[in-house]
């Protein structure tokens, strides 16, 4: 059963537009965007994790995150997306990372391995303050007569 303070404050609710997540560096746009009401922020996975804490509200609030038009994003942050932010990465990054990330960009050139879509979902839904809701529709859904 839900606690009081959950039915007194709802979970503050923001929509991504999967059709502007056509890179990683899009996706943090949008989120930005989103939540902060501007693209610019310091965009990293540690940064995401801090920016959606912080929009919460408080440690036990809730975000929701409704993603329209996933399915867009989906196929924008596939393979070929990983490849390129993992080349990005292998070029900087420091020697103790160097092996796991010629392995994972080797993966990702065979189409194995986490998406940097997957990656996203993952630590999104992982996060303990988001509630994740895919709308994979290329479509509105019409609300239900009555409503």
């Amino acid at each position: 059963m839900p606690s009081s303070s959950s039915r007194r404050h709802p979970p503050r609710e923001y929509v991504l537009d999967g059709r502007r997540t056509t890179s990683l560096a899009a996706f943090y746009a949008e989120i930005g965007r989103a939540v902060l009401g501007q693209p610019e922020w310091g965009a990293s996975p540690e940064a995401l994790d801090a920016l959606l804490r912080d929009a919460a509200g408080t440690p036990a609030g809730r975000v929701r995150l409704v993603w329209q038009y996933a399915a867009a994003a989906r196929a924008a942050l596939g393979y070929a997306e990983t490849v390129r932010e993992l080349t990005g990465h292998l070029r900087d990054c420091p020697p103790t990372a160097l092996i796991r990330t010629a392995w994972a960009l080797r993966a990702a050139l065979r189409e194995l391995g986490p998406t940097v879509f997957e990656t996203l979902v993952h630590q999104l839904t992982a996060h303990p303050n988001v509630v994740l809701v895919r709308q994979d529709d290329t479509e509105p859904t019409p609300a239900p007569p009555g409503v």
